[in-house]
Order: structure tokens, then sequence, then C-alpha cells
């Protein structure tokens, strides 16, 4: 059922929870307002405990899911954030999972160093190291080139970008027990393809076992360090 702005009435629902903040175990999030400069040494004064990869800061983690989705409204959500040009969020029984591109809408959201090579562009071709041929596969939103930013590892992503995406998840789905993101180029692909199953219709569970290992990969399961 859809709302008079054309929403979904549940999707409204979401919006109206997001007013009123939510916590789950003494943890508050959605506190922090949303930031064009998620490097400002001003936001660490508002800091609130870490709201992704929480569970591995206690210990090695598991990733084994037993649903998966594709979450059209949450990646809606997170597509309206500064710095991110496209998120792509899974969601399973206990977790969240987001792949993600970033544009210059912000700074601050990752290190230095670029992916992406964008040298065609001033040219007139695609591809900078193949002119001739602009060939895409339709499952993969960034090969490289001529495209938005990406990050091989989510380490390189900064800590205020990656909490206030965090927090919007789960301010929005509070069952969310932990939210996993990353800006890897792979990773994103793949995302995109599940996502394009969802599109036509079809399950997601077949590819269960494999989203699994992919994100263990991504990941990982051992324990590690709070960002300081």
């Amino acid at each position: 059922m859809l709302s008079k702005l054309g929403f979904p009435i549940y999707g409204m629902l979401f919006l109206m929870l997001s007013l009123s903040g939510c916590s789950e175990g003494g943890r508050e999030y959605g506190k922090s307002p949303d930031h064009t400069n998620f490097g400002s040494a001003s936001n660490k004064s508002t800091e609130s405990e870490r709201a992704y990869q929480t569970q591995q800061l206690y210990g090695p983690v598991t990733h084994n899911n037993t649903s998966l989705e594709f979450n059209q409204f949450l990646s809606n959500q997170l597509n309206a954030m500064n710095g991110v040009n496209t998120a792509i969020v899974m969601t399973t029984d206990k977790n969240a999972y987001v792949a993600l591109m970033i544009d210059s809408s912000a700074i601050g959201t990752k290190g230095s160093t670029k992916e992406t090579n964008n040298q065609g562009t001033v040219k007139g071709f695609y591809n900078d190291h193949a002119p001739f041929d602009d060939y895409l596969p339709s499952n993969e939103l960034n090969n490289g080139f001529n495209s938005y930013e990406t990050a091989i590892h989510h380490d390189l992503l900064s800590h205020r970008f990656k909490q206030t995406m965090a927090e919007k998840i789960r301010l929005l789905q509070p069952s969310v027990m932990d939210v996993y993101i990353s800006a890897n180029r792979d990773f994103l692909n793949k995302m995109n393809g599940y996502a394009q199953e969802t599109w036509k219709g079809n399950s997601l569970m077949p590819h269960l076992t494999d989203f699994n290992q992919t994100v263990e990969r991504v990941f990982g399961t051992a324990q590690v360090l709070p960002d300081k």
C-alpha cells in the first residue's frame, strides 16, 4: 500500500520512527548529525559507541547467515547521504551488509588513494587503457574506469563515514544486530548482481552460501581493535 506521497506505508512508519530515535542494549544511535566533512575534528566530540562491526570488538565472528534479501528501502536511505553515490544494502536474519560507491558530495570519506581511473574522460574515452572498448557487463557498476570512487579495503573508509551509515541503518531497522560496510569494487559488483536478481523477482536464497563466503572474505572473522 502506498501513501499519498508514493512511499510504501511501511516505509513511512520507518521514517516516523527515525524522529524519535532508538536504543538497543544501552546503545543510542542516530544522534549524530549528517555531515559533509567526515574527517572534521569537530565530529569527534559527538562520538557515540561504534555502530558497525561491533561483534568483532569482543571476539571472532562467523558470517553464518540463514537468510538473505536485498533491502531497497535502506539502500534508498543511504543513497541520499552525503558522500554516497550508490549504496546496495543486503539484510540477513541478523545483519546488514552495505556495498557502496563514493562521490564528491562530502569529504573525509576515505584515504587519499584514488582507485578509479577517470583520465579517459577528458580525452573522450570511457576506458583510458582500451579507448575503443566501452563494454561493461550489465551486472557491473564499476570496472575501475570513468566512474565513482571505491576502496579496496573497508578500513580505508573513515570511521565517521561508516558510523553515520551504520547509525542510520540501526535507526531505521532496529532488529539489525550488526552492520558491515565496504566500498570494495568486486564486492559492489557482486551485490549489484544480487540486487538485479531481486528486481527480476528471483529469491536470493540459492546464493546464500556464496554470499556468506564473500562477506567472510571481505570483512574477515578475527577480532578487531576499536577505532581511535
